[in-house]
């Protein structure tokens, strides 16, 4: 039973910490990055939709399931969001979770492709 409980946890754990450094960077101010605000607004929300896309693939190794990695990784995406509101200089957007949403799924679906069950044993 502790050899089950200990093989989820590291199951989850690279999930966990890519949690951790999606929070460190949502703490973070974002000033100074592009160099106008078209490029800034590409650059930020091509951020969101690599981190989400990763966290999703991670979070999918933990469950070994869909839908629970899209929720949990979706859920995440609003309590970041919130977490941004109490950050100076920056704002929580549900907007930013959509452009999440989006990132989980490109992410999940391209891997899904990638690794087939036929090609890739989960």
């Amino acid at each position: 039973m502790a050899k089950k409980r200990l093989n989820k946890i590291i199951r989850f754990l690279p999930s966990i910490i890519w949690m951790a450094i999606i929070f460190y960077f949502s703490s973070r101010q974002t000033t100074g990055i592009g160099t106008n605000a078209t490029d800034r607004f590409y650059i930020l929300k091509s951020f969101h939709l690599i981190e989400y896309a990763a966290l999703a693939i991670l979070l999918f190794f933990g469950y070994k399931k869909y839908k629970p990695a899209i929720i949990t990784a979706y859920i995440y995406a609003l309590t970041d969001e919130f977490h941004q509101t109490f950050i100076p200089g920056r704002t929580g957007r549900f907007r930013d979770t959509l452009i999440d949403l989006l990132g989980i799924s490109i992410g999940l679906f391209v891997f899904s492709k990638i690794f087939s069950k036929k090609k890739f044993r989960i």
